[in-house]
């Protein structure tokens, strides 16, 4: 036997022929090509900012909405676009970043991109909903409300909240909502129509305002015959309302039109989806007095709660000590994802997400038994919207704490298409003995190596080690300081990717 040539690393080598490289895509890992590590902090100004609202455009490139603060008086839309790589596009904008100032208080929640490219942002100021749209590179469209900019004051009503928007095939934009009566406080769904150029649809509900029942609306769907459906909370369940495409309640729709679903003692809807085939994905959180957890219910298109999915079409999940979850996304096979927060020991919230199977069982494939939290900056951070790509990376955006509240994306590897030529791996002639294992292994190769590279990479996608100068066709690996777990190995011959694999360390 030959001398072991290195004996801090505990990972199983897989050697093959390869003639192209591959990228190294464990699903739920950071993605190492996106910014610093697979994150990307940005700070607008020297008070405090929030990313609220992720689109993935059509060429890849990442837009972010949300809004800056200069005090604790005051805010502004805030809108960037970054390149697929995380660095700001400088196309956009002033060095890809443009600060609309609209009222007092303005917040941006929610993103669109209609068929001509222009991006139609919208929110809310304390009191009046807030919409403004932009052309393709940042500048305000002097063609839509004043100079750009629409400002909705409900009459009989205040705290009037742009939560969602949404555009029909007939290019009317849809807000979503909600806002709070002056007779008693209560919040009520609230959905409005405006015509391309802003103005009220008089066409719809009446003056192109609909006000719906008692609830706060945090997300919206179009079905396929047009119906409008708001998903959201009612004293802490989730609710959905549905409406037709004139602004009528549909009373066919669980009952007379809404649905209301306990989910745990409290929770709250945040997310609305519906899939290809109709069904209605609705996530946020619930509180079963334990700590937050995330959560989706899933229905079928009358609004009955689907049974296949989860429990009685119920998934709770615990991320962290405690976790709220803020935004949905369905991959292209199917896979559903929930981002938000999830909180350390210490109870500091850092980045979240969970993926599950079509299903509602976790995928077991993605990060640690289908969960990933992510730790950002020195104190607390966490998503709030989430976009994928062409190629299944996800882009989660949100906010960081440092000296200041800043916007912040983690990308991670989505497993979907992980780029790997189908030259590569194809000979998988190796031996390991034991795996898993606690304290050392041994690789017997197909083939020896010659001054090999090896990277080392935890289950968050984080590099922990980097060996070179690896020869030799048999090694032996222990285990070293690493912690029980799963790692993930790259390993490089003459600049090229050769084998990636993934080793277990049980408990000594």
């Amino acid at each position: 036997m030959k001398k072991p040539l290195f004996t801090q690393f505990l990972f199983v080598l897989l050697i093959s022929n390869i003639w192209s490289a591959l990228s190294f895509a464990q699903p739920g890992s950071l993605d190492a090509t996106f910014g610093s590590g697979g994150t990307v902090i940005t700070a607008l100004g020297d008070f405090g900012e929030m990313g609220n609202s992720i689109l993935i455009q059509g060429d890849d490139k990442i837009l972010l909405g949300g809004y800056t603060q200069s005090n604790f008086t005051s805010a502004d839309f805030a809108l960037m676009r970054f390149n697929y790589d995380g660095t700001l596009d400088s196309n956009f904008g002033i060095n890809g970043k443009v600060i609309t100032t609209i009222e007092n208080r303005s917040e941006g929640n929610s993103l669109l991109i209609q068929e001509d490219e222009k991006i139609i942002l919208g929110g809310a100021s304390d009191w009046y909903i807030n919409l403004v749209r932009y052309d393709k590179d940042g500048v305000l469209d002097p063609d839509f409300g004043t100079d750009g900019k629409v400002i909705i004051d409900i009459e009989g009503y205040y705290s009037e909240q742009c939560k969602t928007v949404a555009m029909q095939e007939d290019g009317k934009i849809l807000v979503g909502g909600y806002a709070q009566h002056i007779s008693n406080d209560k919040s009520y769904f609230v959905v409005v129509r405006c015509n391309d150029d802003g103005s009220l649809d008089s066409t719809f509900g009446t003056n192109g305002i609909v006000i719906g029942s008692r609830g706060k609306a945090n997300s919206m769907g179009i079905q396929e015959d047009g119906k409008i459906i708001l998903g959201g909370a009612l004293d802490g369940t989730f609710t959905l309302e549905q409406y037709h495409s004139d602004g009528t309640l549909d009373t066919s729709f669980g009952v007379d039109g809404k649905v209301i679903t306990p989910v745990g003692t409290y929770g709250e809807g945040y997310s609305l989806l519906i899939q290809d085939n109709g069904k209605i994905v609705l996530g946020g959180y619930s509180n079963s007095g334990t700590g937050s957890n995330f959560a989706i219910v899933r229905y079928n298109s009358d609004g009955t709660l689907d049974t296949t999915f989860g429990m009685d079409g119920k998934v709770i999940t615990p991320v962290g000590s405690a976790g709220r979850g803020n935004s949905l996304a369905i991959q292209e096979d199917g896979k559903i994802l929930l981002a938000g927060y999830g909180n350390d020991d210490s109870n500091n919230s850092n980045f979240a997400i969970a993926r599950y199977n079509s299903n509602g069982t976790l995928d077991s494939s993605f990060g640690m038994d289908g969960i990933v939290i992510t730790p950002i900056g020195d104190s607390y951070g966490g998503g709030n919207s989430l976009g994928v790509h062409s190629d299944g990376k996800i882009v989660v955006g949100g906010y960081v704490y440092g000296s200041s509240l800043d916007i912040a994306l983690v990308r991670y590897n989505g497993g979907i298409s992980v780029g790997v030529e189908e030259a590569c791996c194809e000979d998988r002639s190796i031996r390991i003995y034991p795996n898993p294992f606690n304290t050392i292994t041994s690789i017997l190769l197909n083939r020896p190596l010659h001054r090999a590279e090896m990277n080392v990479y935890n289950a968050y996608g984080q590099l922990v080690r980097t060996v070179e100068g690896i020869s030799g066709q048999e090694i032996q690996l222990s285990r070293g300081h690493l912690a029980d777990g799963i790692y993930f190995l790259q390993l490089m011959e003459k600049g090229k990717v050769v084998a990636t694999d993934k080793l277990i360390i049980s408990k000594k």
